[in-house]
């Protein structure tokens, strides 16, 4: 196992030059840029991001990517509603049996700061990691409450406690960058995971990981810190 997650970080790392060096308006992002930087986790995929993104962008790509490597690609969803991120979803053929998931997405936020080297700033991918967890708003659910539109999975939420840990603490980042209503948001979104299925799901993708150390963490920046500073307002 630890031999075809190297493979993979390999061909990650070769696949981000490749592509960041012909095509200098797509830069790399989400939780494969942050282990670019930390070392953190093993993540699988590469979300490259644009705010120059056309919808030609992705294939002329993957076709380039193609022809460096000698892999073969294939679509997976090509995202064309209006009212969501125009974005497409390819999957390169490694070798080995290894498949590497490949985002392409429109970029609609302004960045904190500049690209280097072909990636998000580590505030920057922060930012979008919180961002993905509130989503721009909120919806009733079935018992009549108001939820976060944003996704809920343990890797978000692994990677917005590493950031606060290592980085800054979200009591702080949050409070700088986002609004009150964003900020509740992700009150909710942290109190709303099934806390079960969450241990199960960190304990998988992280082995040895301090479940415990985690959600504590998350807690007292959560909970405690964040809570009390939107109670006062």
């Amino acid at each position: 196992m630890k031999q075809k997650i190297a493979y993979i970080q390999k061909e990650q790392r070769r696949i981000t030059d490749l592509v960041t060096k012909k095509f200098r308006h797509f830069y790399l992002t989400g939780g494969t840029a942050l282990a670019f930087y930390f070392r953190h986790r093993f993540s699988e995929d590469l979300d490259f991001f644009s705010q120059k993104y056309t919808d030609r962008d992705p294939g002329k790509i993957m076709n380039f990517i193609s022809e460096e490597t000698g892999f073969r690609f294939s679509l997976g969803s090509r995202q064309d509603d209006p009212k969501l991120l125009p974005m497409t979803i390819y999957f390169l053929e490694l070798k080995n049996g290894c498949v590497l998931k490949i985002d392409f997405v429109r970029d609609f936020t302004k960045n904190i700061k500049k690209i280097h080297g072909g990636m998000h700033s580590v505030e920057d991918i922060y930012f979008r990691k919180i961002l993905a967890a509130t989503g721009t708003g909120a919806k009733e659910n079935l018992t009549g409450h108001l939820v976060p539109t944003g996704r809920q999975t343990a890797k978000d939420l692994f990677d917005i406690y590493f950031l606060s840990s290592n980085f800054r603490p979200l009591s702080d980042f949050v409070f700088e960058y986002f609004a009150y209503d964003q900020i509740e948001l992700l009150d909710t979104w942290y109190k709303t995971f099934d806390r079960t299925e969450l241990k199960l799901e960190l304990a998988d993708m992280i082995p040895g990981v301090n479940v415990r150390k985690v959600l504590s963490r998350l807690d007292k920046q959560i909970l405690n810190q964040i809570s009390a500073k939107l109670r006062e307002g």
